[in-house]
């Protein structure tokens, strides 16, 4: 009972630890809070931080939030005691986007989504990060590509829950009959990464959210 409640416990901690604004100060000199957005999260790392930051960033925080749910897969813990491990997933993505460490004002919980699907079921992942990818060619909006993603996730999810099985790179792994849990811890990593992402709607709303240009080629001058 105590390693069951306190893994979630250690799973918060370690998903608000703000890197974003550690990396950045120790190395940049700066606070991303500061800059941008405001946002101490991967992309604005990536903007104001500079690339090789950026990306140790998003990696970071995709660790520390798929660091348990890795652990309780390798068995490490025994499993029968604890919960479903997506439920330290998503202990960890509250705490990246409420972080204790800095006034529970953190991230959006996508960075630290990919590294709990990785965590959990890496094709998982790989779809999601797919539909990514294919919904900003589209799109060209970050903030509404991340979301799309993690909206698959949950459809695989709504799958498992409703035929018993999942899909992962080894084939069908069947789960408990009436398992909803997949698709309940998935569904709340939805509304948390759809929530922190309600003011970037707002401005593809009214046509000011950027754009990301992918795959496009250029214009080659042929005179």
């Amino acid at each position: 009972m105590l390693l069951k409640y306190g893994l979630l416990v250690l799973a918060y901690l370690l998903g608000s630890i703000p890197f974003s604004v550690i990396l950045g100060r120790k190395f940049r000199g700066i606070d991303v809070r500061e800059h941008g957005s405001g946002n101490p999260g991967g992309t604005n790392s990536l903007r104001f931080l500079g690339k090789s930051i950026g990306y140790s960033v998003l990696i970071l925080d995709g660790l520390k939030a798929g660091l348990i749910v890795l652990l309780i897969q390798l068995e490490v813990f025994d499993g029968s005691t604890l919960f479903n491990p997506l439920a330290y997933g998503v202990a960890a993505a509250f705490g990246h986007v409420y972080s204790v460490y800095i006034k529970f004002k953190g991230g959006k919980a996508v960075a630290a989504t990919v590294g709990i699907m990785i965590a959990y079921n890496p094709l998982f992942a790989f779809i999601m990060m797919f539909a990514f990818l294919i919904s900003l060619r589209i799109f060209k909006y970050v903030s509404a590509s991340s979301t799309i993603a993690v909206a698959t996730g949950f459809i695989l999810g709504i799958f498992a829950w409703i035929s018993g099985s999942m899909i992962s790179f080894v084939g069908m792994v069947s789960l408990e009959p009436n398992t909803y849990s997949v698709a309940l811890y998935l569904g709340l990593l939805l509304l948390l990464v759809a929530f922190r992402h309600k003011k970037n709607f707002q401005n593809i709303k009214n046509g000011v959210e950027p754009k990301v240009k992918l795959f496009d080629k250029k214009k080659v001058n042929s005179n």
